[in-house]
């Protein structure tokens, strides 16, 4: 297939995707709503419509599939990779902004809003499985390094178990949990639940990349420098290379999975870099130009990673 064709197929199978967040950037713009009733929006995404999704996915985890952790292992140390590489380029940049924000916008995909939802639609339901737990393994990660390259005296057990206490309670996590343990039970699901969960499973694509345009019409990008740009560059090129590379190396793993990878890797810098930034007050405009630049590049970059791997 010629470059101009990948490309075309690419666009319109992540096409969808983008004109939801361009939706909320749209009503943003025009309805001018106060951000306190995007609050219920995000609930329900956060609490019901992923978890569903996840859980839906993941239940149906197919035979044969009774250990990940060599997968996960591959696609972990690619995301810790890419962390150190964001977390140098911000340490030798002459900027005063933070190299942990940097190494967050180099590695930390959006997986929770688009990750899931994009790569089930793409790949198909069996996507689900490895997506949740990629989910999982790189918030673990990365909510675990993340305190301790912003504390000024480095790392404590104390914060390290906080830090992993948080993890253990997120609603994707615990979605992620319940499938594992419904779907070793054997058990079925009622219609009466089944029906409402695919429900909630549905809505969580248009609901999650809305909100995300929501909140990225909110912020202005008015300049892209150096350093964001070369973790832009590995987040959204050399991230899913990465993960290619490791599984050249170490084959053998279901190609629907290795796919599943390759795109997560693929996907611009998560919201939740710009959530963590403004939590702890450091470099909060550097965060939102790396959401916002690495959003609006995706659109250049991801559908041709779809078109080729899927």
């Amino acid at each position: 297939m010629q470059p101009m064709a990948v490309m075309i197929v690419g666009l319109g199978l992540v096409a969808p995707f983008f004109i939801y967040i361009l939706a909320g950037i749209a009503a943003e713009k025009t309805l001018r709503h106060s951000a306190e009733g995007q609050k219920w929006l995000d609930a329900f995404v956060f609490y019901i419509a992923l978890p569903a999704l996840l859980f839906q996915s993941v239940r149906h985890l197919p035979p044969g599939i009774s250990s990940p952790i060599g997968f996960l292992t591959l696609t972990t140390m690619a995301t810790g990779l890419m962390f150190l590489f964001g977390w140098f380029v911000g340490r030798t940049s002459k900027s005063d902004e933070s190299a942990a924000v940097y190494g967050l916008s180099a590695s930390y995909s959006n997986i929770g809003y688009m990750g899931p939802t994009l790569t089930v639609a793409v790949l198909g339901p069996a996507a689900g499985a490895p997506a949740a737990f990629i989910f999982c393994a790189d918030v673990l990660l990365i909510f675990s390094i993340w305190p301790a390259m912003i504390s000024p005296n480095g790392p404590s057990a104390r914060g390290l178990f906080k830090s992993l206490l948080k993890v253990i309670q997120h609603p994707f996590i615990l979605a992620t949990l319940a499938a594992l343990v419904f779907a070793a039970s054997g058990l079925t699901l009622p219609d009466f639940v089944d029906t409402p969960l695919d429900g909630f499973r549905d809505a969580a694509a248009p609901a999650a990349l809305f909100s995300l345009g929501l909140t990225l019409s909110r912020h202005k990008a008015n300049h892209l420098d150096l350093p964001l740009g070369l973790c832009l560059a590995g987040k959204l090129v050399a991230h899913p290379l990465l993960v290619v590379g490791f599984f050249l190396i170490f084959p053998g793993f279901d190609p629907i999975w290795i796919a599943t990878a390759i795109v997560m890797g693929a996907l611009p810098p998560a919201a939740n870099v710009y959530v963590m930034a403004r939590a702890e007050g450091i470099s909060v405009q550097l965060a939102a130009r790396a959401v916002l630049f690495g959003t609006a590049f995706s659109a250049i970059t991801l559908p041709i990673v779809i078109a080729i791997v899927g």
